[in-house]
């Protein structure tokens, strides 16, 4: 996933993006303080890792966005799993999203940030809709999977 954590600082600190990314201000949506947008361009990975080394974080996303590829076929082939599929399915289209984002900007904008989610983790990272594709369709596909097996 394509995404920052909101705690401040620089790209040496614990869990930030690099300030020159922090310029916009959270604006808040009437959702009762849940859901505010913020833009930030992320170069790295997950929470800014490799945004030092944009080159390595782009090799390694499309490396990554193959190997799913790779899997979403096979699954693709299955008979049944339907919901399996499907999980498959948004994950890649999320990791194909970003990664022709990052090709085409050297970056992948940010702008949903949950200050008050369930998950302390999820507490700490600025979303796009590709991640929360990413985030439902890995869900979906664990569910499935595991539903499969009993």
């Amino acid at each position: 996933m394509e995404n920052h954590c909101a705690g401040g600082g620089g790209a040496g600190s614990r869990g930030g993006y690099p300030p020159e990314d922090q310029r916009a201000a959270g604006r808040d949506l009437p959702a009762a303080h849940r859901v505010q947008l913020r833009r930030a361009h992320n170069r790295g990975l997950l929470c800014s890792k490799f945004a030092r080394k944009p080159r390595a974080a782009a090799a390694l996303q499309t490396a990554s966005a193959a190997a799913l590829a790779a899997v979403a076929a096979v699954c693709a082939c299955r008979r049944g799993g339907t919901a399996l599929q499907i999980g498959m399915g948004l994950m890649l289209g999320g990791a194909l999203a970003n990664l022709i984002e990052r090709w085409a900007r050297g970056s992948v904008t940010d702008y949903v940030y949950l200050p008050r989610a369930v998950i302390p983790f999820f507490r700490r990272i600025i979303w796009n809709a590709a991640d929360l594709s990413i985030l439902t369709g890995c869900t979906t596909a664990v569910i499935a999977l595991l539903c499969e097996e009993l």
